[in-house]
């Protein structure tokens, strides 16, 4: 529960007092609250520990006592009256683009808009644009994002689907069931509309662990009801014999089964699913890879070994108070330390990224001090920990870098990323990024293509000549392991270490939680076939202080 998360919950609280026509002054006070807690330093669960957040300017008694609920119970009574007092598609229309909360009651009110189906029928029959404020381009850009918006319906990211997945895992194995993950789930994949379990037992038997459970159905081989997060959940009945068999088929997906069946054909029932593949003389498909077309590297036994979150030595691009994060640059170091990491790369944003509280040059070169402080510290106390300096820095729309040169020379770790501007075609885009990575300061391409899964789609980009200028010019492409980015995409991961170009799994972590989002990064990069010797972050921190001090060659 970081300080981000209570604001943002504060956020949407002020937009739903407006959207009901509440009282400004309320609405004002939790939005005011909320620029409060982004740009706070101390942590909300710690001033609320010490009885001090009610002392902080802008943030009142009745405040404080919401947000007591809300860390305490995960939900605000007063936002959850809220949304019961508004249409039950409202709020989705909220995250179209191009709509802000004052245009969203008009269209409510104006339009009897409720939902996006309300939304699209309004812009085709020609209402909306009759209200003032929608032009044409805008209510083109309107349906473009209803579109994508409509797209993402009934998906939930992989964090979120694995967790549920692996509570009812859980409990039925502690009900002494033997219980397997299966589906996309199992396969990492990046967003999962279902969640697949293997169990070997009866149905009804298994019915009886998740009593309770909504929408719970039991069939002939299979029980059904659905997660808290909305998703499907089914789970697949076998006997101990098939086991094997049943989980390969639950997996898929089905291109991947009908390959196999195509080539070896159908398999017999196996109690060990890799015995379905040796049986056809391959070496066994890891489910991550199965998304892909491995089955020439299991015939010829060359399957990569994957990666592994304890392959990981050290951490970089994580932000700390300097800019956006939650915690100071020690408590986040010392955090990574208690991960198992042996070094921590530090990436506050740049100037340009205000919205984001940007370091100044000034500021960053202070950074740079703080850092070198920090090392002499860890040095004193005997603790084998180092702390590279960096900056997350934004690539501007001319493909040049937010610093100068002369700043960039004394930071150790540059990541470029695009934060703005992102309507652009595929050429401009690919322009820009191709630009940036030709600096020779830049270390790491930061999330590549800028997309937040389930929420916006990336800018186009052709990978093939982003990924050929990092290896000409050394720099690694990083897979950001945030739940809502995983971006380089899995699919491109083949593509960055055939041309010999290291892969960075970075949390992009904000708060000291965040450092173990490397987990999800894990679970993509081994869908795209990665190693231990192709992840940047893999090195040791000596030989990664080779690699940046050699550009990215060694």
């Amino acid at each position: 529960m970081t300080n981000k998360a209570v604001a943002k919950q504060l956020k949407l609280t002020a937009d739903l007092v407006e959207l009901t026509g509440g009282n400004p002054y309320r609405a004002r006070a939790y939005s005011s609250g909320a620029r409060t807690l982004e740009r706070l330093e101390e942590s909300v669960l710690d001033l609320l520990a010490a009885g001090g957040l009610e002392d902080v300017k802008g943030i009142g008694k009745g405040l404080v006592a919401e947000i007591e609920e809300f860390v305490a119970t995960g939900v605000m009574g007063v936002t959850e009256s809220l949304l019961q007092a508004l249409p039950p598609g409202l709020p989705e229309v909220l995250r179209v683009k191009g709509l802000g909360v004052k245009k969203v009651r008009v269209l409510w009110k104006d339009a009897g808009v409720t939902s996006l189906d309300d939304l699209e029928g309004a812009a085709a029959t020609g209402r909306l644009a009759e209200l003032p404020g929608f032009g044409a381009k805008t209510v083109q850009n309107i349906l473009a994002s209803v579109e994508e918006l409509k797209s993402y319906r009934g998906l939930a990211h992989l964090r979120d689907a694995a967790l549920a997945a692996l509570a009812v895992r859980d409990t039925l194995r502690e009900a002494g069931f033997r219980c397997e993950l299966a589906g996309p789930v199992r396969r990492q994949c990046n967003t999962v509309d279902r969640v697949d379990l293997v169990l070997e037992g009866e149905a009804s038997d298994a019915a009886t662990a998740l009593d309770g459970m909504p929408d719970l159905e039991v069939g002939e081989d299979r029980l059904t009801a659905t997660l808290p997060l909305g998703l499907p959940l089914t789970v697949w009945t076998t006997v101990a014999s098939a086991f094997g068999t049943a989980w390969w088929r639950k997996t898929g997906p089905d291109a991947h089964l009908q390959a196999f069946v195509d080539t070896y054909g159908e398999p017999a029932d196996h109690g060990d699913e890799g015995e379905i593949y040796r049986a056809a003389s391959l070496d066994p498909i890891p489910a991550p890879l199965r998304d892909d077309d491995w089955f020439q590297e299991a015939a010829d036994g060359t399957l990569p070994t994957l990666v592994q979150s304890s392959d990981l030595e050290g951490t970089v691009h994580n932000h700390t108070t300097a800019s956006d994060g939650a915690h100071s640059l020690r408590e986040m170091c010392d955090a990574a330390q208690e991960l198992g990491l042996s070094y921590y790369g530090v990436g506050d944003h740049s100037r340009s990224l205000k919205i984001a509280n940007g370091l100044s040059i000034e500021d960053v070169l202070a950074q740079i001090e703080d850092v070198q402080q920090l090392n002499q510290a860890y040095a004193d106390e005997g603790v084998d920990f180092r702390v590279f300096s960096g900056s997350e820095v934004d690539i501007l729309s001319d493909g040049s870098m937010d610093f100068p040169d002369d700043v960039l020379d004394q930071l150790e770790v540059v990541v470029a990323s695009v934060h703005t501007g992102f309507r652009m075609t595929e050429d401009e885009a690919t322009e820009r990024v191709v630009q940036a990575v030709s600096n020779p300061h830049v270390r790491i391409l930061g999330h590549p293509t800028g997309r937040l899964l389930l929420r916006r789609e990336g800018y186009p980009l052709d990978h093939d000549a982003v990924l050929e200028a990092c290896a000409e010019h050394g720099v690694a492409v990083e897979l950001n392991a945030n739940p809502w980015r995983l971006d380089v995409d899995w699919r491109f991961v083949r593509a960055a270490t055939r041309r010999g170009v290291l892969v960075s799994i970075n949390p992009d972590a904000h708060s000291v939680e965040g450092l173990a989002d490397t987990r999800w990064g894990v679970a993509s990069a081994q869908k795209g076939g990665l190693t231990a010797e192709q992840s940047l972050t893999s090195k040791p921190a000596d030989a990664f202080a080779v690699w940046l001090d050699a550009g990215g060659r060694a």
